[in-house]
């Protein structure tokens, strides 16, 4: 009893000493340090919720124009669609066009939300020119006009810049716009136009990588760990995972797969079809030989059995 007596009263010595102001910094400093704890700890639910992303490399199949596609988050529309897939890890391929055929799941999100997602993963490995920046536009925004037509005209029209899918649906590009959603493009008006005759950076595509991108890296500490990017394109995007082997603990999600099969159809029948066409055409190449060759030797046999006929008529008188 004697000594919890005199720790009581010493904690409120200490505490009377400590005053307002420094006991106010304390309950804040605990409580920055509670916060930082939890994020810790969501942070670390969050990378065992989605560890199983670390089995797949992602790889964009298709940009489709003209596509309305709700962010969950802001509840906003983009007007364009990107499907990726998740392929196997080993088994995706930058050449193949769908990157692989087996085991994957398929995906589809707004064209801004998968742009701005690509930038921020590669931030640091992008080299930007300094007097364009190319990240600024990873989603819809104004141009700020630098030629003096601009400059001098209180009226002129503002134009915009954003990620817009290129014309044969397989790559994204940059593209200037009338409008603040990135929907309209100007007929007569170009980039060079309005920029002192700068083209505009990656205007026929490149804007974004189409090859194959592993789920897991190495951070700053030398630690395995998944990427962010995959966790944030899989928390946004309608999902197609009948394929899958690995994944959510949630079960297969397969609520989009007619939506994704609808923007892209090539990629529910996952090459098989080109395969049967491919079989057919080689099917009817060869019958169509074979019935020529048929007829060749028809006609050299009738030939042949003519000239026989002769001879031994000729010869017997």
């Amino acid at each position: 009893m004697k000594f919890s007596a005199a720790l009581f009263f010493g904690l409120m010595a200490t505490a009377a000493a400590t005053g307002p102001a420094q006991r106010n910094l304390l309950k804040k400093a605990r409580k920055l340090e509670d916060q930082n704890q939890n994020n810790n700890q969501n942070e670390n639910q969050e990378e065992e919720e989605y560890a199983f992303l670390g089995d797949y490399e992602i790889k964009m199949v298709a940009c489709k124009a003209g596509e309305q596609i709700r962010d969950p988050e802001t509840g906003e529309y983009e007007y364009n669609a990107v499907v990726f897939r998740a392929c196997p890890k080993g088994s995706c391929s930058d050449d193949a066009s769908k990157g692989c055929s087996s085991g994957h799941g398929d995906y589809v999100v707004g064209l801004n939300s998968f742009v701005q997602a690509y930038f921020e993963d590669q931030r640091d490995n992008m080299q930007y020119d300094d007097a364009f920046k190319v990240d600024e536009y990873a989603e819809c925004r104004q141009y700020e006009q630098e030629n003096d037509d601009a400059n001098n005209n209180e009226n002129a029209y503002p134009y915009y810049i954003g990620p817009a899918c290129t014309e044969d649906g397989t790559d994204v590009k940059l593209e200037l716009f009338y409008d603040e959603t990135c929907s309209s493009v100007p007929e007569e008006v170009t980039f060079e136009d309005i920029s002192n005759g700068w083209t505009l950076p990656y205007g026929e595509g490149g804007l974004v990588s189409t090859s194959c991108q592993s789920c897991m890296e190495y951070n700053d500490d030398g630690e395995y760990e998944l990427k962010e990017l995959c966790m944030n394109l899989y928390q946004d995007a309608g999902k197609c995972e009948t394929n899958m082997e690995s994944f959510h603990y949630y079960g297969k999600q397969e609520g989009s797969c007619e939506y994704i099969a609808e923007l892209m159809p090539s990629i529910k029948g996952s090459g098989s079809a080109a395969k049967a066409f491919g079989w057919t055409v080689f099917i009817l190449v060869v019958v169509g030989a074979f019935c020529a060759y048929a007829m060749w030797w028809k006609k050299s046999k009738s030939f042949l059995f003519d000239v026989s006929i002769l001879f031994f008529s000729r010869h017997s008188v």
